[in-house]
């Protein structure tokens, strides 16, 4: 029993086990034989014998232990042996049947990432079509066999290893049938006691089914993204076991948010919904959460990240649900409805504008038949729309125009999609008027006609009024001659044409000597008369296409087109003798002669401004030589450039040599007599050349382009002394400034403005911009354009010199004006020229029907005064109540005037 137990000290090797049975048992049999024989027999002798023999005896008898003893270690041992066997061959089997490879792994510093396979199970032929020989006989075969686009990640990875202990990765394989599998391979590092690596043991993995999968779910994923994403519906779906909300990518951006500035709480889409539509957003979602209705759909206003609110249709439905019915999970998408809202509201605004429009409106079909007509279509034509549907608008037709208008008309309709111009229509009742009319079609996207647009106005007495206003504009009252306005457009079309054909061209000066002492001895009466004459002689000399046309008074230019100097020169003396025949007036025998100037083109002058001083400068020559000759234009050219060239020198250094300064004139209200504005006048003051005229500087200033910077410094300098005005508590008025074309014509004007504006801190209604009718007559629609950006800005905006043009007549109408300003020329002879006073009077009467307020300049005298208060201007300026003053001066005077402290 004891040496059974002894034997089978748990956990101790046999080897020690053995060796602590045969030393106890040899220690007992040797002590206690020897005492047992001293006191048996006592003898020396017969002690050693039995000595002796007591050693025979322990060998034998510990031989015999010896033997049973390792007999029996060696069938323990062989037990053992026998169940790892039988371990080791299931685990064997379970590894071969599995379907992951077992490796390890050696140090060897040679190989691929310093390691070799020291073991692989058996499955790995079954599994890659690779022996087991293979894996561990090249060291390098494993790395042979990844992918070559994974064989850094896989190198990156190892390196992984040796930091950590651990790895995980996935990469591809190539097996022996050539094909490359998807492989995870979970890797684990032990080392040895002083640190080193001792041994990697791997499990290795066929995963390609289930990489497949994840791949095929990745796409399908990505296409669900893109679907969503590309059809414009921000996705939410709401847990409502757990609070929480997805919101997809649309959804956050369709309110200006990037991906990580939105979280998933609820309250993300709950805080951004419009106070005022939260109350039926919330009540349309519990009724649906209810089951009351099979879906959420609700149109409310969402805030944007800028603070703007967007219109957006929420629609959602539950998709799942407890065994008791209560919602567990909700779906939805966002749609933005902003566009459609805008088009929504554009299209009622169409409608409104369609049917409220002043303008009568019509449209057909592809057939010429009529769809749809507004209002102002039944108002102007008298028709009602009931009459006219299905008809052609040919029912409107006057008779008066030929199929070949009508021809050419749907010939550009159809080369060129639009018709726009006058055209005479015939009312219900008869009664014809002229039209302007612009129509346009609309084809499908095959290209066939789908509808006709037809928009038009009445232009009757509009057109009589232009009429009647550019007979009095463009023609002298008294000779019916052109006068120097519709001459000076017939010079500039005669100089087109000259420059283009290379041919000569002449300007007459005539001047009747004398004429003022027939006028003061005979009176006015008869001096029109002769005038009268002196234009019929003239016509009567003149070609078909020659213009003769009254300067004023008793001057007389002719512009003579293909007419050389020596042509010229004929006709000079032709007329010389034509007006110096007797002229039978009241019964006398009046006898006057002509001095005449002649400028020639293109020696003494390009430009028409040119050409008008040469001629008058030689007229004076002729007067000056005596009367009843003429002379031509010798040396003014010449003189005029070189004062040209040296006032643009010097305008280049006003400005920074402070020789500008502003003067300002009153304009006073006829009515009131209170001061309404004050006109900001440029002037320049050279230390050399004394005080230039605006009249002389201000075309170079525009020629060379100075009058950029000095038209900016104008308008600053001018807004801020208002500005100081009223801060000094002066009234409040307006400050008027010119503006030249070349300014206007700066597409960045408005900006100009609106910048001078706020740096001063002035009201944009007390500033106004005066224009020219050549600025606006120039490019009317991009006049139009600049002077609504003026007009919305609040700037009052009036036409100077209004009556010396004519082209501008036309879109006066659509001119966002404030102003009209009579020009000094029709205001001068105001109380003796009736042509004038009939100007004045068609001027103020057509601004008072557009709703515009007139003012007069270059008033000077008393009956000037009571002409324009008859006629019922509005407000005056000019000597009689102030001339143009310094601000200093300026503001002494209207201190005075306003009896201002």
């Amino acid at each position: 029993m004891f040496f059974s137990k002894a034997f089978r000290v748990a956990g101790a090797p046999a080897s020690i086990r053995i060796s602590l049975v045969y030393l106890v048992l040899a220690s007992l049999w040797i002590w206690g034989s020897d005492w047992l024989a001293l006191q048996l027999l006592g003898e020396p002798v017969a002690v050693t014998r039995a000595q002796s023999w007591k050693g025979e005896l322990f060998v034998l008898f510990t031989a015999a232990l010896l033997f049973v003893l390792v007999r029996r270690e060696e069938r323990a041992q062989a037990a053992i042996q026998n169940e790892l066997k039988r371990t080791r061959s299931q685990l064997e089997h379970f590894v071969d049947t599995s379907a992951s490879i077992i490796y390890a792994l050696a140090p060897e510093p040679g190989a691929v990432g310093g390691w070799r396979v020291s073991y692989v199970s058996g499955n790995v032929l079954r599994l890659t079509g690779y022996a087991p020989a293979d894996w561990l006989q090249r060291a390098g075969f494993w790395f042979e066999h990844v992918h070559p686009d994974d064989r850094s990640r896989v190198r990156q990875a190892q390196r992984q290893l040796h930091e950590t202990g651990a790895l995980s990765h996935r990469y591809r394989f190539q097996h022996r049938d050539g094909q490359y599998h998807w492989i995870d391979d979970q890797l684990q590092l032990y080392r040895g006691p002083d640190g080193q690596p001792l041994e990697v043991v791997g499990s290795w993995r066929d995963v390609t089914e289930q990489e497949q999968v994840q791949q095929q779910l990745r796409a399908e994923q990505r296409r669900w993204r893109f679907a969503v994403d590309g059809s414009d519906l921000g996705l939410w779906d709401w847990n409502l076991a757990e609070g929480s909300v997805f919101f997809s990518l649309r959804w956050k951006t369709m309110l200006g948010y990037s991906e990580d500035e939105i979280g998933v709480g609820l309250c993300e889409w709950e805080s951004r919904v419009h106070p005022d539509d939260k109350a039926q957003v919330l009540a349309d979602v519990e009724r649906h959460l209810r089951g009351e209705v099979d879906f959420y759909v609700n149109e409310h206003r969402m805030r944007c990240k800028d603070g703007r609110y967007k219109w957006i249709m929420d629609r959602g439905r539950v998709v799942e649900r407890d065994e008791q019915g209560q919602a567990l999970r909700m779906i939805g998408t966002h749609t933005d409805l902003t566009a459609l809202k805008q088009r929504e509201e554009a299209l009622a605004l169409n409608a409104s504008v369609f049917m409220n429009s002043s303008e009568g409106i019509v449209i057909c079909d592809g057939d010429c038949r009529i769809l749809s007509v507004n209002r102002a279509f039944s108002d102007i034509t008298g028709y009602r729309a009931e009459e006219v549907l299905g008809h052609p608008p040919s029912l409107l037709r006057s008779g008066q125009h030929t199929r070949a208008f009508y021809r050419d008309l749907w010939r550009q309709i159809s080369r060129t999609g639009r018709w726009r111009g006058e055209i005479l229509k015939r009312r219900r009742d008869g009664e014809p008027f002229l039209a302007w009319l612009t129509i346009s079609l609309v084809r499908d996207p095959y290209g066939q006609v789908r509808h006709y647009y037809g928009i038009f106005h009445d232009i009757t007495q509009r057109k009589q009024a232009e009429d009647r206003i550019s007979q009095l504009t463009h023609h002298d009252a008294l000779t019916g001659l052109p006068n120097r306005v519709l001459l000076r457009e017939r010079i500039e079309s005669g100089l087109v044409q000259a420059r283009r054909e290379q041919e000569a061209l002449a300007l007459m000066f005539i001047d009747v000597d004398r004429f003022k002492y027939i006028n003061d001895s005979l009176g006015h009466q008869a001096g029109d008369a002769l005038l009268v004459e002196m234009a019929s002689r003239l016509k009567q000399a003149l070609r078909p296409q020659d213009t003769v046309s009254r300067m004023g008074g008793d001057e007389f230019t002719l512009l003579l087109p293909q007419m050389d100097a020596e042509g010229t020169a004929h006709l000079a003396q032709e007329i010389i003798a034509r007006i110096s025949a007797p002229c039978q007036i009241d019964g006398m025998a009046l006898i006057v002669t002509p001095s005449i100037g002649i400028a020639m083109f293109p020696g003494d002058g390009q430009e028409v401004d040119a050409l008008l001083q040469a001629g008058d400068t030689a007229m004076y020559r002729a007067k000056a030589a005596g009367g009843a000759n003429f002379q031509f234009y010798e040396l003014g050219m010449h003189l005029s450039a070189s004062r040209t060239l040296q006032l643009e020198n010097a305008l280049r250094w006003a400005l920074e040599r402070h020789e500008l300064e502003l003067h300002y004139q009153p304009q006073i209200d006829l009515k009131t007599g209170q001061v309404t504005g004050c006109e900001a006048l440029l002037r320049w003051k050279h230390p050399e050349l004394g005080l230039v005229s605006p009249a002389e500087f201000i075309p170079i200033a525009e020629a060379s382009g100075l009058i950029l910077p000095i038209g900016d410094w104008v308008l600053k300098t001018a807004v801020a002394q208002s500005r100081a005005w009223q801060e000094a508590g002066l009234v409040p008025s307006v400050m008027a400034v010119n503006i030249s074309a070349v300014q206007f014509r700066q597409t960045r004007f408005p900006e100009l403005v609106r910048a001078v504006l706020d740096e001063a801190g002035l009201e944009a209604g007390r500033l106004e911009l005066e224009l020219t009718e050549s600025v606006v007559s120039a490019d009317p629609e991009g006049a139009i354009r600049i002077m609504e950006q003026l007009d919305r800005l609040g700037v009052q905006l009036s036409v100077d010199d209004f009556g010396t043009g004519y082209s501008s007549l036309s879109y006066l109408k659509r001119f966002p004006l404030d102003k009209l300003k009579i020009d000094q020329s029709f205001v001068r002879d105001l109380g003796s020229d009736p042509g004038n006073a009939l100007i004045v009077s068609g001027v103020i009467a057509m601004a008072r029907s557009l709703g515009l307020r007139t003012i007069a300049e270059g008033v000077e005298t008393a009956e000037q005064v009571a002409a324009l208060t008859r006629e019922g201007c509005d407000e005056i300026q000019g000597y009689w109540h102030a001339r143009p003053m310094p601000a200093d001066q300026y503001d002494h005077w209207l201190r005075d005037y306003l009896k201002v402290p």
